[in-house]
C-alpha cells in the first residue's frame, strides 16, 4: 500500500506541477507565432508529461479508493474537484490547439491563460484542503 501512495502522490506532483506550467507556457507559444517551427515545447510537455501523469495519478487514485475501501462525503467532494481538474487539463490542450492552428491575439490568449491557470491553482488547493480535513486524520 505505501507504494501505492508513493506512486500516486509522485503523479499528483507531476499532474500538479504541469498543470501550474502549461498556462504559462501556452501564453509565452502566443507570444511568439512566427516562431512555430519543429517540436512544438507545449504540446510535448501536455502529451509526454501531463496526460501520463494525470492518468497514472487517476488509476493510482482509484487503486488505492478500492484498497481502503473508505466512502464518505469528503471522497464525493474530491472526486467532483478531481473531475473539474481534469476538465481544465483538457482545456489546456485545446488553447494548444488554437495555439497552433491560428494566430492567437496575445492578449486574449494571455487572458486565458491567466484564467486557466488561477483556476488550476484555487483546484489543487481545495482537493489539498478536502484531503487533509477528511475524517480520520490527513494522508491515509
Amino acid at each position: 500500500m505505501i507504494f501505492l501512495k508513493l506512486l500516486h502522490f509522485a503523479a499528483l506532483i507531476c499532474w500538479c506541477g504541469s498543470l501550474l506550467y502549461m498556462p504559462a507556457l501556452i501564453a509565452a507559444a502566443a507570444r511568439r507565432p512566427g516562431e512555430r517551427e519543429g517540436v512544438l515545447l507545449e504540446r510535448a510537455v501536455f502529451t509526454l508529461l501531463a496526460t501520463p501523469a494525470a492518468l497514472l495519478a487517476i488509476a493510482s487514485g482509484s487503486a488505492l479508493f478500492l484498497q481502503q475501501g473508505s466512502f464518505g462525503p469528503w471522497l464525493v467532494l474530491k472526486l467532483g474537484l478531481v473531475s473539474l481538474l481534469v476538465c481544465l487539463h483538457a482545456l489546456c490542450g485545446v488553447l494548444i490547439l488554437r495555439t497552433e492552428s491560428e494566430t492567437p491575439t496575445p492578449l486574449a490568449h494571455g487572458r486565458h491563460c491567466l484564467l486557466v491557470g488561477a483556476a488550476c491553482s484555487l483546484l489543487i488547493g481545495g482537493i489539498l484542503w478536502t484531503v487533509l480535513a477528511k475524517p480520520g486524520g490527513g494522508w491515509a
